[in-house]
């Protein structure tokens, strides 16, 4: 008996447990969670400094400067970046100053080069400056002391630069974890061989592959299992290792889907079989030695929703990420979508943002074959189980898997 895909989710979450904490080198944890909070024990930028080329001033100086009526300062010194500040601006003078370089003692703002002239030994300041003009002020990023990350963050490229500025080259994560990746069906042949009559290429594993790889998980391929309970069975050993195993073909209803055969030969606990929901009826859920293991249909469309719906939010969970879903918005349909009611359809849609509201279409045929229409989709649309006609102009729930464009 099919179950809600709410339920399902449910089940799936329960199921999946945060994995160890793992010490590792900083670029190394890119797409992974902090399992620590981080803390600055400096402030960031360390020193005050200049935003930009210019000259450091006193303000008081620059009153009333103009370009047909500049101040005229003497320059008592250069400062360049990576230099010690030693040099002092008093009253009459200025100082030239480079981008990130310190602000001398007395300097209480920086005028931009733009602004002025170097005449001899003379600047000429064409405009007035305010205090604290064009000056990056110490812990103005940063204050040292602050709490700048909670354990559960995500870390991206900026959170691995403030990672570095903090000094950390080694930090606490939770330790990514490893998918086995299994492809089934006689039909099936890899990259590089000849496409014979009959024949198609495997290109769920790459599609799981980098799905796997955008979670912050390490995929695994165990390659194609031909259809026969023994092949499979093999084939599902090479995954022992791993945390998780995602298949793909296989458990459906024919007489060659046998994963679910060779699951409960192995003692796996089927936690369900069939979820009210198109594309992917068939999507079977296990337990087995600790671990998860998804069978997916082997349609490319079914493939890649229920691993977006399923898997990702479980692997997002068990790397201890506090956000586990995509964004869902309210969106308007720009066209309207018939469907046969008793499940929940994801439907493969182009989201844009125009004029303050989210309006989406459809990419096109939603067969379960057509993976060209999911390539196009920057989002899923859910039209609900009951619903057998949304139209134009009405209002959809929208899983967004890509940014919309802004119009």
């Amino acid at each position: 008996m099919m179950i809600e895909p709410k339920e399902a989710l449910e089940i799936v979450l329960k199921e999946a447990k945060v994995l160890p904490i793992a010490e590792v080198e900083l670029l190394d944890s890119l797409g992974l969670a902090l399992a620590e909070d981080v803390n600055s024990d400096v402030d960031i930028p360390p020193f005050d400094n200049s935003a930009m080329d210019g000259f450091a001033v006193v303000a008081q100086d620059t009153e009333r400067a103009r370009k047909d009526r500049p101040i005229r300062l003497v320059v008592a010194d250069t400062v360049t970046a990576g230099g010690t500040n030693k040099t002092m601006v008093v009253t009459g003078t200025a100082a030239r100053i480079m981008t990130g370089a310190p602000v001398p003692l007395f300097a209480d703002s920086v005028i931009q080069k733009e602004d002025t002239e170097v005449d001899g030994e003379l600047v000429c300041i064409f405009r007035e400056v305010k205090p604290g003009e064009n000056i990056r002020r110490a812990g103005e990023d940063i204050a040292k002391g602050e709490r700048v990350f909670e354990s559960g963050t995500e870390i991206g490229p900026a959170e691995i630069g403030l990672l570095a500025s903090l000094g950390r080259s080694r930090v606490k994560v939770f330790r990514r974890p490893t998918v086995a990746i299994m492809s089934t069906g006689n039909e099936l042949v890899e990259l590089g061989e000849p496409l014979e009559p009959g024949k198609i290429r495997n290109s769920n594993t790459y599609s799981l592959y980098a799905q796997v790889l955008a979670c912050g998980a390490h995929p695994v391929s165990l390659g194609i299992a031909r259809d026969d309970k023994e092949t499979i069975r093999e084939v599902l050993t090479k995954g022992a290792d791993s945390d998780v195993i995602v298949t793909t073909g296989g458990v459906s209803v024919g007489d060659y889907d046998l994963v679910k055969d060779v699951m409960t030969e192995l003692g796996a606990e089927l936690r369900f079989w069939g979820v009210a929901q198109k594309p992917g009826k068939p999507l079977a859920f296990w337990t087995f030695e600790g671990k998860l293991v998804f069978g997916l249909p082997g349609n490319p469309v079914a493939t890649m929703v229920c691993f977006e719906e399923y898997v990702r939010p479980a692997l997002r969970k068990m790397v201890g990420k506090s956000r586990l879903f995509r964004p869902e918005v309210e969106a308007t349909l720009e066209e309207e979508i018939k469907k046969k009611s008793g499940r929940l359809h994801y439907v493969r849609v182009r989201v844009e943002r125009r004029d303050g509201e989210y309006r989406v279409s459809s990419t096109g045929p939603q067969g379960s074959g057509i993976l060209k229409s999911m390539s196009l989709a920057n989002g899923l649309a859910l039209i609900p189980k009951d619903v057998s006609l949304v139209k134009a102009g009405e209002k959809v729930k929208v899983h967004l898997i890509d940014q919309p464009e802004d119009h």
